[in-house]
């Protein structure tokens, strides 16, 4: 067997802009530590919150995929561990997996967290039959909805049976690990079939419970604080975890998505253009896997490029989304016992590079072939100038106002020293300072309140729109084909619409975050120039940054328009045209007022508390330095904090 330590070394070397990212927050941690040694006590609360998120900052990437793509077997080669996730993926058993590397907040002894779904959420299942009942039932489709119910008690009914009295114990509780291996990631997340568990096999035993999975893996060479998240997907049986997905997503700040080489030809998966066309498109990474696969691998991915290609073009994405091609199992093999390479694939392989019989050169072949470095740099590149980027400025920025505003402290007692007592009590400048920021707030809770109720006017409006849409293509089809043919109408167009509407009024927000900001820097600086007689460069203040607002992936989820099983073929197949229309009407309203509600709480509403809060905290770190102002006119430092900063 040859040597895999030189292809091991290729392997980290994918991941060195982003190591490299790693060190300048290292430096730049060490220096803010410094600081809260020397700082004057205002500073004092900027800089523990400046090193708390910088021990926080964890990016993610979420991986999502077509059944049968090599999701797991891919996510294996990228942290070159080739066995840990079990790449066997049947998808009703599928787990959110949460894999962090070289973790720097890990809970204490521990390597492998599981978390359960909570009795709540098993009641809703059995009651309902998970989203997929909901929908069968909101169509009218009592029947199947019954199925669905009647599949899931099943479902649960085995569960209990296999765990016994420790079904109840486990609901809403964890699990927790100080140690990591197969067999016990196995148990928790492992794609087994259930007939064998009954049989006493111990793959999946917890697997139906299971709500997500957190595996802590140290692994020399590859970066610190990344995420990488295998995500269920949107194909589980009862949709049970497809919103858990959706939030991943959401909260990540890098998206592959993998295909199937052999399944990459043919139309994507609606669900994965849905999640695609609701992430921004410079976040995505297309991932065609399983090229092994393929007889000609090199004339085929041109084939397949140029077909994924037209379908993005079409979606208005083409130009932004990168895609790339290689083989998780060439990966694997290259970093495990290249001999054993199955034939058809090693003909792949010599497809591309040429036949050997050398086992270093099939390895490095196969490596090369892989694309895992290039998938490594892809997503380090996206980390580093998105996110990574951001992060650095904005801490940078906040160290840099600390500093300016302790020169402007310890100027003004420097110069005031011995002087007159300012002209305001200490009780009066609290009461002034509260009311600039109490008011400044209280502009900003009107000014959103009204993006709120226009917000939920315009999504409203293209839920009226679209059902006037859909009805007239009904009778369109009607008076062409009859009235008893099947008919479906693509929602597509519907969530556009509601994307743009949350998108407008997600800027509009920031604007109102940004006059936020100006309305407490103006209150500050009266203050500060006319009742305490120091004069500062306001224009040279830089705002904090704004959140990132999360893509409404909510729109992704599936609607029963989405389905294209027998239940809803036969939906749509209708006799009067009157009531066609009513049933079309009260459906599609009882499928899309969810949306609207959703977008509203779940995701518009939290991103105005994340520019309320940070508004807030602008406020009292402002309030913090006018005090200090205050309160050192009369007593200086001996020596300035600024230029020990500085140093």
């Amino acid at each position: 067997m040859s040597d895999t330590s030189a292809i091991h070394q290729r392997h980290r070397q994918g991941f060195q802009e982003l190591n490299a990212f790693w060190d300048q927050l290292d430096a730049l941690e060490t220096a803010i530590d410094a600081l809260g040694d020397c700082a004057l006590s205002f500073a004092q609360d900027p800089i523990e919150r400046a090193l708390e998120q910088i021990h926080a900052f964890e990016p993610s990437v979420s991986v999502i995929g077509q059944v049968k793509a090599g999701k797991s077997t891919l996510l294996n080669a990228l942290i070159g561990q080739t066995d840990l996730l079990p790449s066997d993926v049947n998808p009703w058993t599928s787990v959110i997996t949460g894999i962090h590397l070289n973790s720097r907040h890990r809970p204490i002894d521990t390597r492998a967290l599981f978390r359960f779904f909570d009795a709540h959420e098993w009641d809703r299942l059995v009651a309902t039959g998970g989203r997929l009942g909901e929908m069968a039932a909101r169509a009218g489709f009592e029947a199947e909805a019954d199925e669905v119910r009647a599949q899931v008690t099943e479902m649960r009914q085995s569960t209990q049976a296999r765990l016994g009295d420790e079904f109840a114990a486990l609901l809403g509780a964890s699990h927790s690990y100080p140690d990591l291996d197969k067999s016990l990631i196995d148990r928790y997340i492992c794609y087994g079939d259930p007939s064998e568990l009954e049989d006493g096999a111990t793959e999946g035993v917890y697997a139906d419970l299971t709500k997500s999975a957190d595996l802590y893996v140290d692994l020399p060479g590859l970066p610190r604080g990344l995420c990488l998240r295998d995500t269920p997907g949107v194909n589980d049986t009862f949709m049970m975890r497809e919103q858990i997905t959706l939030n991943a997503i959401a909260e990540s700040r890098v998206c592959v998505v993998v295909l199937s080489a052999h399944q990459a030809l043919s139309t994507m998966d609606v669900a994965l253009l849905r999640i695609i066309c609701s992430v921004e498109a410079r976040e995505v990474l297309i991932f065609v896997n399983r090229i092994d696969e393929l007889a000609d691998p090199a004339g085929e991915t041109v084939k397949i490029r140029t077909a994924l290609e037209g379908t993005l073009r079409r979606l208005g994405l083409s130009d932004d989304i990168e895609i790339l091609f290689g083989s998780g199992y060439w990966a694997n093999c290259a970093l495990g016992d290249v001999s054993r390479m199955m034939p058809a694939s090693r003909a792949a392989l010599a497809a591309l590079h040429g036949a050997t019989d050398d086992l270093d050169s099939l390895r490095a072949q196969a490596f090369d072939a892989s694309g895992v470095s290039e998938l490594h740099r892809a997503i380090a590149r996206r980390i580093v100038d998105g996110p990574g980027q951001a992060f650095l400025n904005d801490t940078k920025k906040e160290i840099d106002a600390l500093l300016d505003m302790t020169e402007t402290v310890e100027s003004v007692a420097h110069q005031r020293s011995g002087g007159a007592n300012p002209a305001i009590t200490a009780a009066a400048l609290t009461q002034r300072l509260d009311t600039v920021r109490d008011e400044s707030l209280e502009t900003f809770d009107e000014q959103t309140d009204r993006l709120r109720a226009d917000l939920h006017a315009r999504l409203l409006r293209a839920q009226d729109t679209f059902v006037g849409s859909a009805l007239e293509a009904l009778e369109a089809h009607i008076a062409a084909f009859g009235e008893f043919n099947s008919w479906t109408h693509d929602p597509a167009n519907l969530r556009m619409m509601m994307k743009t509407a949350f998108s407008s009024s997600c800027a509009k927000l920031r604007r109102e975050g940004e006059a936020a900001f100006d309305n407490v820097l103006d209150g500050m600086q009266e203050i500060v120039e006319r009742d305490l007689g120091v004069f500062r460069d306001a224009h040279s203040i830089d705002f904090p940054e704004q959140p990132q607002h999360k893509a409404p992936t909510v729109l992704a989820r599936t609607l029963s328009l989405d389905l294209q099983g027998p239940w809803w073929r036969k939906f749509w197949r209708f006799g009067a045209r009157g009531a066609a229309e009513k049933r079309y009407r009260a459906v599609i309203l009882a499928e899309t007022t969810p949306l609207v509600d959703d977008l509203l709480t779940d995701v518009f509403d939290p991103a105005v508390a994340r520019t309320r809060e940070i508004i807030e905290v602008f406020a009292r770190e402002q309030a913090g330095y006018v005090r200090a102002i205050h309160e050192c006119m009369d007593a200086p430092r001996e020596t300035p904090a600024a230029q020990r900063l500085s140093a």
